[in-house]
């Protein structure tokens, strides 16, 4: 089974406030492939992208550089809704 990287960059275009950690964990739950997530701008290690608590620590924010590593059998699917997520802009 491969594993699908991608980076992105957090960003906030409609001008919410950016709570990244929570709309990851929400964002996944449809899901079952295992993701990882690293704050690249931080040079963090890969976290669970399904834990707010990890996440928390990474201290996500707009700007940051993320890579999200992706690995299941509906890990396509995963990475579309993190993209779409992503690129809408992350908010409350």
């Amino acid at each position: 089974m491969n594993c699908l990287i991608e980076d992105f960059i957090i960003n906030n275009p409609n001008g919410l406030h950016a709570r990244p950690g929570a709309f990851f964990v929400d964002t996944l739950k449809p899901f079952n492939s295992e993701v990882k997530i690293c704050n690249t701008h931080r040079g963090e290690k890969q976290v669970n992208a399904r834990s707010l608590l990890s996440l928390m620590v990474l201290g996500i924010k707009q700007g940051h550089n993320v890579r999200v590593f992706v690995k299941g059998d509906d890990a396509p699917q995963a990475l579309e809704a993190l993209r779409n997520a992503i690129a809408s802009g992350l908010g409350e």
